[in-house]
């Protein structure tokens, strides 16, 4: 078992739907460039399987909106802390003060 990302090669969910190929490649994340829709970023760490022709995700087609980046490292920021505008109380504040 392999996973490192060639550019080129189908990127292929765990439920077998191909979402496009991979355009570019940084550290920790790549690039699909998905048909008929906007091209997004993905984390490497979503990699089962890959071959120089086909990346295989941990993920199904149903789950795959809430890895989408549109930045290579967007989800890196999350995982430090959730910024102060969505914290749940300061939410909560914000549409009952409305």
């Amino acid at each position: 078992m392999s996973t490192e990302i060639v550019i080129g090669a189908a990127v292929v969910t765990a439920d077998g739907r191909q979402l496009g190929t991979v355009k570019a490649v940084e550290a920790s994340a790549f690039l699909v460039n998905a048909p008929r829709q906007l091209d997004y970023w993905l984390q490497s760490t979503l990699v089962k399987d890959s071959t120089a022709e086909r990346l295989e995700l941990t993920c199904a087609e149903t789950e795959l909106g809430g890895y989408k980046m549109d930045r290579p490292y967007d989800h890196n920021e999350f995982k430090a802390a959730a910024p102060d505008k969505l914290m749940p109380s300061n939410v909560r504040d914000t549409l009952l003060n409305r």
